[in-house]
């Protein structure tokens, strides 16, 4: 009799883990409204391209130079549509497939700087770093909580003390990207076309392959938080660029913005462009972004430098900065109070299923649906 209780209480309690969904307050807000949480300046620490097929090269072929010979603002005439017609698009769903496999690619490489005093002339046993990501899914956790309707899938799985992250795409963002007219893509080409104008020595009848990336891998701490993650950066000042860099200061990030024409355009641009803006700069400590103002045919008629550390007084109090920090310093927190099973094959889901609702942790355990590291990686990375 006391042996089946015994029993059934074990089956219950393993349940329990299987089953329990733990919740994270994403509001009210107010509640992260306090001193901003210390993000330690983001360092360089290598870097990669991807080649027009997206193959892994571990090298800076893809490095873009971006002379800024103004101080504020200028005049130009840079025509958007040029080369439209030989644009060669992202193909999203080997994006999806490839996950986190061109950062993993990365840390094969570079196992040697991982090394600790402690451990050098030794197999590797671990990464000694907490998380390891892509700086889109952390600007998404800043973002969320003035992203009402904003619903996000994260999944993260431990391995040898480091928790790995992934952002799965949405069911609405599938929906809204399959659902692209071709007005829109052309829209997303503009970005691109900007950045080819801008790119020292391009040749602008060219069209753009948007496959090719440059992207730098950072380490930074946040609070108690040590973070290794890599972003994908539009390019470098040559005239501050220094090889190999110690952090991103040369770096400059572009973006293309319509032109300012009614007070609607000015709200928008502060409460969600340049929120969006910051976040992505300040995660990899890029001091300048430099935007094209364009008309509505596609013709940048004005670029204007924003500095950084301006934008949230720009933002006009739409958003605090100080909250989006402490937000993901605290989502941080719990996510390494969640994921606990220590095994590369087992997997956690963070999901914000509602408009403006909160975040949930579900233990999915072996589910290969959502899983995020490849054996290729886990069987390698720590082998003698």
């Amino acid at each position: 009799m006391h042996h089946g209780h015994r029993e059934k209480r074990h089956r219950d309690r393993r349940e329990f883990a299987v089953e329990r969904r733990v919740e994270f307050k994403v509001h009210p807000r107010g509640k992260y409204d306090y001193r901003q949480a210390d993000l330690r300046r983001p360092m360089f620490i290598g870097d990669f391209s991807l080649d027009d097929n997206r193959q892994f090269c571990h090298d800076k072929r893809n490095l873009n130079y971006i002379p800024v010979d103004f101080e504020s603002t200028k005049e130009v005439e840079y025509d958007l549509n040029a080369g439209m017609d030989k644009v060669v698009r992202k193909d999203y769903e080997v994006l999806k497939k490839d996950k986190l496999s061109q950062l993993l690619n990365w840390l094969l490489v570079n196992k040697h700087k991982f090394h600790t005093k402690d451990n050098a002339g030794r197999p590797l046993q671990s990464l000694s770093t907490d998380f390891i990501c892509f700086r889109g899914l952390l600007r998404d956790i800043l973002c969320l909580p003035y992203e009402n309707k904003e619903r996000i899938i994260i999944c993260a799985t431990k391995f040898r003390g480091t928790i790995y992250m992934w952002s799965y795409e949405t069911p609405e963002k599938k929906a809204a990207r399959e659902a692209q007219t071709e007005e829109h893509l052309k829209m997303c080409s503009w970005g691109y076309k900007f950045e080819q104008y801008m790119t020292e020595g391009s040749d602008i009848s060219e069209g753009v392959n948007e496959n090719s990336e440059y992207s730098c891998v950072l380490r930074s701490r946040l609070e108690k938080h040590s973070l290794v993650y890599s972003a994908e950066v539009d390019g470098v000042n040559p005239e501050k660029y220094e090889s190999p860099p110690v952090d991103l200061r040369a770096f400059v990030e572009l973006k293309t913005n319509k032109i300012l024409s009614e007070e609607r355009d000015v709200r928008s641009l502060q409460r969600f462009k340049l929120m969006k803006w910051w976040s992505q700069s300040y995660l990899v400590g890029i001091p300048t972004v430099v935007c094209g103002f364009r008309d509505s045919n596609g013709v940048v008629q004005s670029l204007k430098i924003f500095r950084v550390e301006e934008m949230p007084s720009l933002g006009q109090a739409h958003w605090k900065s100080n909250i989006m920090v402490n937000f993901l310093d605290k989502f941080l927190t719990f996510v390494k109070q969640q994921v606990i099973v220590d095994d590369p094959t087992v997997v956690y889901k963070f999901e914000r299923e509602t408009v403006g609702g909160d975040v949930s942790c579900k233990y999915l355990g072996r589910d290969s649906n959502w899983s995020i590291l490849p054996d290729w990686y886990y069987k390698e990375m720590f082998s003698a």
